[in-house]
Parts: structure tokens; C-alpha cells; sequence
């Protein structure tokens, strides 16, 4: 799984009323194999990410797909995207700024290859709450252990660092007799 393409959109684009950090992720050959592969991922995450909300997408509901009744066909890679997805809006929200609305959807005539859109206030935070999250769904794809409390320490000091900075305290320009 990679960012393949990334763009900051201004306010005034045709995904968001707000600006949006736009993704194309490749999900390479790491769509699960099947829903049981699914949902076993969506428990380990409830573990590592207790607050992990289903939020409304502007498609659906994020993080939830209907999977296919055969149980041995393969899962489609919306489901992982969305899921994706689900974790970097929780994420960034662990960082103070509620975002809650994105937007996934397949890039035509590219296989495994999604748009990520992810509403924001600094940019740079929603770029790193995504690239910690499919840090963290790779890892936990792969059963291998990752240093979430690391990661999350991490992005809050970028959020920290990219706070505008209320400047000096105004000083009366007419003096008031006491």
C-alpha cells in the first residue's frame, strides 16, 4: 500500500466546500483475500483504536461494505480504502480537529487504485494522519507489531507545531484614566 499522488485542493474544488488533501492510493497486493480477512482486521483495529468511529462518508457508511456472500471470492478493495480512510479521520480527530466527512471512490481504469479525499484545517496533519494509518493497517495486515503511541505523539506535534500562533497581546491604543 502507497500514496501514489497527493494534492492540497483549495476551498474551492469540486470534492469539498473546504480544503482537502486529495490521495490516490495503491493498494498493490494488499486487499484482503476474503471477509473473514475483514473482519478480523476491523477487530484488531477496535483494539488498537477504541474510539474508532463509523462516520458518514458522502458515499456511504466509512469502514462498512457489504462483502460478498461467497465465502472464499475475494473482498473488494473499496472496503480496505474506506477502512483506510475510517482511520485517518479518527486520526486527525485524536489531534483535536474533528473531521468527519471524506469522500473514497475507485480511479477509472486503474486497477487497485482509490481516491482518498480528506477534508482539513492544516494539510500537513492530514497528510500525516493518513500515511499513519496505512502505516497502522499494513502492520496489522501483516500481524507485525506498531508503535501506535509513537506514531500518534508524532502527529500531535506536527498538529502542535502547525497551530497559527495568536501573536502579541493587543496593548490599549488610548490610554483610560484610572
Amino acid at each position: 500500500m502507497q500514496i501514489v499522488d497527493q494534492r492540497y485542493l483549495d476551498s474551492a474544488n469540486r470534492y469539498s466546500t473546504e480544503p482537502c488533501l486529495l490521495s490516490i492510493l495503491d493498494l498493490g497486493e494488499a486487499t484482503p483475500a476474503c471477509p473473514a480477512t475483514m473482519e478480523e482486521l476491523r477487530e484488531r483495529l477496535a483494539k488498537v483504536l477504541p474510539g474508532l468511529r463509523r462516520g458518514r462518508s458522502l458515499i456511504g457508511i466509512v469502514g462498512d461494505e457489504i462483502v460478498p456472500e461467497e465465502p472464499d471470492s475475494p473482498c473488494q478493495g473499496i472496503a480496505l480504502a474506506r477502512l483506510i480512510q475510517s482511520v485517518a479521520i479518527e486520526l486527525h480527530r485524536l489531534t483535536g480537529d474533528e473531521v468527519m466527512v471524506g469522500f473514497v471512490g475507485r480511479v477509472p481504469k486503474m486497477q487497485g487504485r482509490y481516491r482518498l479525499i480528506l477534508p482539513f484545517r492544516c494539510g500537513t496533519v492530514a497528510n500525516a494522519a493518513l500515511t499513519l494509518a496505512i502505516g497502522l493497517i499494513d502492520a496489522l495486515l501483516r500481524d507485525v507489531p506498531y508503535d501506535l503511541e509513537a506514531g500518534l505523539a508524532e502527529l500531535r506535534a506536527i498538529a502542535a507545531a502547525n497551530q497559527p500562533d495568536p501573536g502579541p497581546t493587543p496593548t490599549p491604543s488610548i490610554r483610560i484614566a484610572a
